[in-house]
């Protein structure tokens, strides 16, 4: 359920949509108005190019949602940048990800937490792409790296995806993976929306990341929250949340929806990624 760049469903966008209300099949020409559910009536409004699936958050998302739509998300920049620098470029770096993606000139793909879509232009013209997100702020942002290609956004959350079963060729997600809600639940709706023998790519900075600071070592965790919520500008919330999902079982939770998927760690270990086959 949304709107083109163009303010218009690209065509081979058209059949994707599925009601959150009941799970039937919605449509709509994206032009502005809403896009209605053929079964239960449910409308879901366009606004600015964007189909709001979900007009709030929960928990987590929440908490991911304040800090890109609030003043602390400039400010961290500077980490992401320096990261990026010390890991030969951001290109050079979230290419360890990216080369997990299947080729071809035209694929669907569904990128969930597509944030500002900085790596959109690096991907074939010809891919039509839906990007989910819980920040509007971000989803704003990514609307001015479509380029030519078919592009679709909207705002909601990983746990719910507003798409049909078996739509996509490949599922990608890079940077929230840790901290949905719910990540096994948000990895089955990636495997229910993408074809039986379809791609799942999904990546992040290694839950425990934080242990790699000094100061949990020297027995003073304290200033290891302070470090993270102050000096690096993430925030009480969202280092708080970092805190409690340090011991999260990544490879695990991906071993489960995807048997038989690569686990690896990259980014000279501070991140993992991990891409698998939909079964059936």
């Amino acid at each position: 359920m949304s709107a083109s760049i163009a303010g218009k469903i690209p065509e081979t966008l058209a059949d994707v949509w599925r009601c959150l209300s009941c799970g039937g099949d919605a449509e709509g020409d994206g032009a502005g108005g809403p896009i209605a559910c053929r079964s239960c009536g449910a409308s879901y409004p366009v606004r600015d190019g964007i189909v709001v699936a979900r007009d709030e958050a929960s928990d987590n998302n929440e908490v991911a949602r304040a800090f890109y739509d609030g003043p602390l998300w400039p400010k961290f920049r500077f980490w992401e940048w320096f990261t990026f620098v010390n890991l030969g470029g951001e290109r050079r770096a979230r290419s360890k990800v990216l080369r997990h993606l299947p080729e071809g000139d035209d694929l669907a793909l569904l990128d969930v937490a597509i944030g500002d879509g900085v790596y959109l232009p690096w991907l074939p013209a010809r891919w039509s792409v839906v990007g989910v997100d819980v920040s509007e702020v971000q989803l704003r942002a990514c609307r001015g790296r479509s380029g030519d290609r078919a592009l679709s956004l909207v705002l909601g959350q990983a746990e719910e995806l507003p798409v049909r079963d078996g739509r996509f060729d490949a599922a990608l997600s890079i940077g929230a993976f840790n901290y949905f809600n719910d990540p096994e639940r948000a990895l089955r709706e990636m495997a229910r929306a993408v074809r039986p023998g379809g791609t799942i790519v999904v990546s992040d900075e290694v839950p425990d990341l934080t242990d790699y600071l000094p100061f949990r070592r020297m027995g003073m965790p304290g200033v290891e929250r302070w470090v993270v919520s102050r000096m690096m500008n993430l925030g009480d919330d969202f280092a708080a949340m970092v805190e409690r999902h340090r011991k999260l079982d990544v490879e695990g939770i991906a071993r489960g929806v995807l048997p038989g998927c690569r686990f690896e760690r990259i980014w000279r270990g501070m991140g993992y990624v991990f891409s698998g086959r939909v079964p059936g």
